[in-house]
């Protein structure tokens, strides 16, 4: 993959990906099995980057809940005094500021680190009405997403010797290139989305990646969860924030059971999905499920 500038004027850089490799993943298992566990049965400790946005918020609290021993990387730790409830907010607490943009300021939140959850995403200045929306110099998709997201896993492999998992929340709709979403200002978001996921999948880590349909802010546990592969799932409904932040956190505490999927993900009109392990399982092609590991 070239290396791109940051400018919207610039040419868009090829990507080439195995699309057919994607599907056959018989090393969901094998992944899972090279997974470092937490020392002693104790809690996973799991890094939240993005931590203070509206997914982020909900995907900390959430495996707190969930009994993790949950770090916090934010930009502002004044801001997450406000969003997540800190006191004293910094590394004691488990907030630590830094800038994905900045690879030196990743390394010390990884040290020691069990799993990462990658909830940052580029986000468009839309105040002078939609569609007329902008991106910051230097907080386009290529620089958050693509960039960001490699740095992120990078410093989390490094850490880790290469044996920690990753939780990626990416997006929906990355299989069509006239996406509305890409075309605001000219960020091209889906395909810089679609970068960092082949990154993750490049890079040795068990990985899940979650691509969420449109996100709402129903109450969590009360629709049913329906998943799908290369945009085949109706996009038109919202999931609820809460139902992919518990999706992420167990797939950050459950890595046997989410390991080695890339999925769609969005809700039906069945009843509500009460087990969300059992939705890994229902993301699998045919020919994986056989080898997925029993809970």
């Amino acid at each position: 993959i070239s290396e791109p500038s940051t400018s919207s004027k610039q040419a868009l850089p090829l990507l080439i990906i195995p699309f057919k490799m994607m599907k056959f993943g018989k090393f969901a298992a094998a992944a899972a099995l090279a997974v470092g566990v937490a020392a002693e049965g104790g809690a996973r400790t799991v890094v939240v980057t993005g931590a203070t946005g509206k997914l982020g918020h909900d995907v900390y609290k959430t495996l707190k809940a969930d009994g993790a021993n949950v770090r916090a990387f934010v930009r502002d730790a004044k801001k997450a005094k406000d969003i997540l409830g800190c006191d004293k907010c910094d590394e004691s607490e488990g907030i630590f500021e830094g800038d994905v943009t900045k690879p030196d300021t990743l390394a010390k939140v990884m040290e020691g680190a069990d799993a990462l959850a990658i909830v940052t995403a580029a986000q468009p200045d839309c105040s002078k009405g939609y569609p007329n929306c902008e991106y910051h110099k230097g907080a386009y998709p290529v620089d958050i997403d693509f960039h960001g997201g490699e740095a992120q896993i990078a410093a989390f492999a490094t850490a880790t010797k290469g044996k920690g998992s990753v939780v990626l929340c990416s997006a929906s709709g990355t299989t069509d290139p006239e996406n509305p979403l890409d075309k605001l200002g000219n960020g091209h978001i889906g395909f810089y989305k679609l970068n960092e996921e082949a990154a993750l999948m490049a890079s040795g880590l068990t990985f899940t990646i979650i691509k969420p349909c449109g996100l709402g802010d129903d109450e969590v546990g009360k629709s049913q969860i329906v998943v799908g592969h290369d945009d085949e799932l109706d996009k038109s409904q919202l999931i609820s924030r809460g139902d992919v932040a518990k999706l992420m956190s167990t797939a950050a505490l459950k890595p046997e059971v989410a390991g080695g999927l890339r999925f769609d993900v969005c809700v039906g009109t069945g009843a509500p999905t009460t087990d969300y392990s059992a939705v890994f399982h229902d993301a699998r092609f045919p020919w994986q499920k056989p080898n997925t590991i029993n809970v």
